[in-house]
């Protein structure tokens, strides 16, 4: 949709067809990381008590006032186009994974090959919990071989439409009881936030992905895991040269280990000195010793920035 009556019409034709539904989302076709997502709520609106008339009307208004992160939301809906999708809750546990995958090129006209490359859990954050901060790898094992069936076949269906290269599929994973249900959400045709951390580990293990499970294994056989974050960031790190930021990790032995498979690697480094920012790839041979790795540095980081600024603490955001 392309102006507020459109998307008026299309949110009460989608609250009609599921009058359950407590809230939408409304996204800008071409948002990233959930900076183009704004959730809004249907149940304060009280849709049931009105005529089609009235609730549209009721809808017009509150996309009005619709909290987007861009407040030239309206502007670009006009140039790009909005959409609104159910609003999935419930379950015992709610979860954010992806599958990421390329397509090679075809003979003759033919669609090319799909290759799955790998799968994450996102970590989400932000105003409205949409925003992409960071990933895990792999997606959790009890549903990631579903979740990289699902992406061959989102991936087979564009290959025949002609695309080329890299994709991504994102999910949510609710969990009821012992059993995970996973719905597709969205279709990105570009690199993402997950696709450095991946590239980085394999440029630095020369690993291989085991496309049966989805484990990522050393040359040895030792399956990887990692924690990352392309958004990690502080005022008091402002100043901080990428020399210093390795000396630091360094000095607490935090640094990547060829030979012991684990430690952090660091991206983004032209935004440290200027704007605090910096990305970074925890690698573990397990996800409990990955994480422990992404906490250890960040506390480091923490601690370095600290004394830098006087003896202030805080954690990094």
């Amino acid at each position: 949709m392309h102006d507020l009556e459109q998307l008026a019409e299309a949110t009460a034709a989608l609250w009609e067809a599921h009058p359950e539904l407590r809230s939408c989302v409304v996204k800008l076709n071409e948002g990233f990381s959930g900076e183009g997502n704004a959730r809004l709520a249907l149940a304060p609106l009280q849709l049931a008590d009105v005529s089609a008339r009235q609730r549209r009307q009721r809808l017009r208004a509150a996309l009005d006032t619709l909290p987007m992160p861009s407040p030239r939301w309206r502007e670009l809906m006009g140039q790009q186009g909005a959409l609104v999708e159910a609003w999935l809750e419930g379950g015992e546990e709610l979860r954010s994974p992806s599958v990421q995958g390329t397509i090679h090129p075809g003979a003759a006209g033919r669609p090319g090959a799909v290759e799955v490359l790998s799968s994450h859990e996102q970590v989400l954050g932000g105003a409205g919990g949409q925003t992409y901060l960071g990933c895990r790898f792999p997606a959790a094992d009890p549903y990631r071989a579903a979740l990289m069936r699902h992406g061959a076949r989102v991936g087979e269906a564009l290959a025949q439409e002609g695309a080329l290269e890299r994709y991504a599929v994102d999910f949510i994973a609710r969990r009821f009881g012992e059993r995970w249900e996973l719905q597709a959400i969205e279709i990105n045709l570009r690199q993402g936030g997950t696709t450095h951390p991946y590239m980085a580990l394999n440029a630095i293990t020369s690993g291989r992905l085991e496309p049966g499970n989805g484990l990522y294994r050393s040359p040895t056989g030792t399956p990887l895991f990692y924690r990352a974050t392309d958004n990690l960031c502080s005022p008091q790190l402002r100043g901080l040269l990428p020399i210093d930021l390795i000396d630091i990790v360094a000095e607490a032995g935090l640094h990547y280990d060829p030979a012991q498979l684990r430690g952090s690697v660091f991206h983004l480094l032209g935004c440290l000195s200027e704007y605090g920012k910096l990305g970074m790839t925890c690698i573990g041979r397990s996800a409990a010793e990955a994480e422990a790795v992404y906490e250890a540095t960040e506390a480091r980081l923490v601690q370095a920035a600290a004394e830098r600024a006087g003896g202030l603490t805080g954690p990094l955001r």
